[in-house]
């Protein structure tokens, strides 16, 4: 979602307190409703009391990361500048800790939070979008994401990674991949483009990315493995965790161009996004260091 620069000195500060938790202590699971709006997964929230929504989105690095220019936190301190995915500058400001309630119930949040000006996100998000809610929530345990139901289920693990409820049956997996992840970025794996491997990562707040070279893009083209549509593109055939997809629609960033705005730019890459998701219910469990891809049909995604 967000590409910051330097924040010295602010990962303390922005470290989630003991005990706050998004999963109660006692329980094994938590289901919250979620609103899809323009494809992205919005739960709602209060802050200060003041009613809204925030996005469900584990490339934000943060805790919280709130839009000013909608929740009530007061003009803050100076802390940073960054660039949104889409290129907007962020100035970026830091706060201490608001009122939270995610989904109904009180959320602890750290003692500093920062916010950004996002003023423009709320054109598709509406006047009551508040910002972000980012990984560390979610890292200490697993969580379902499945649109159909339009539910994010955070499920309780050991350190390992076993569920402490009843696991998917084999029949209920598409596909499984482990993956990696680097500080303040998203799980990482790789894939198949046709027979050429690719690093992923997964990003519930992008819409889906390929940044490609100029000459990969003209060998896939030729290949027929990829085809312009409109201002992006479709990726006809991706190998993933060894099961197969078809017709992926991405927005295509030339790899190294201007709008290349990766840590490390320049390399072939793919970032599976909201668009993926929509249509592929998936089971992300982090103590573990695994993706599972469900069948639609899952029994693993009944109501509990």
């Amino acid at each position: 979602m967000l590409k910051l620069t330097v924040l010295t000195g602010l990962v303390a500060l922005l470290a989630l307190p003991a005990g706050a938790q998004i999963l109660p202590e006692g329980q094994n699971w938590r289901e919250l409703p979620f609103e899809v709006v323009a494809g992205k997964p919005l739960l709602t929230v209060a802050v200060n009391g003041a009613k809204g929504r925030m996005m469900f989105d584990n490339g934000t690095p943060e805790v919280l990361f709130f839009n000013r220019d909608a929740a009530a936190l007061g003009a803050g301190n100076y802390a940073a500048q960054g660039f949104a995915a889409s290129g907007q500058k962020i100035t970026v400001h830091l706060h201490d800790a608001p009122q939270v309630e995610i989904a109904g119930l009180p959320f602890a949040a750290p003692a500093k939070v920062t916010s950004g000006d996002f003023g423009f996100a709320e054109v598709a998000f509406g006047s009551d979008f508040m910002g972000f809610i980012g990984a560390p929530i979610v890292e200490p345990w697993a969580f379902l994401l499945d649109y159909n139901r339009t539910m994010l289920t955070i499920l309780r693990t050991d350190p390992a990674g076993a569920l402490a409820i009843v696991p998917p049956a084999a029949t209920d997996v598409l596909a499984e991949m482990s993956f990696a992840m680097a500080p303040g970025e998203q799980p990482t794996t790789a894939g198949f483009i046709g027979q050429m491997p690719i690093a992923i990562d997964l990003d519930t707040g992008d819409d889906g990315t390929i940044y490609l070279r100029p000459e990969t893009r003209t060998r896939l083209l030729a290949a027929g493995l990829l085809q312009t549509s409109g201002d992006g593109v479709v990726l006809k055939s991706l190998n993933l965790g060894g099961a197969p997809f078809a017709d992926l629609s991405l927005r295509l960033v030339e790899a190294g161009g201007p709008a290349d705005l990766r840590p490390y730019p320049g390399s072939d890459f793919l970032r599976l996004g909201a668009g993926f998701f929509a249509t592929q219910p998936s089971l992300w469990n982090f103590p573990a260091g695994t993706i599972t891809l469900l069948r639609p049909d899952s029994g693993f995604l009944k109501r509990r």
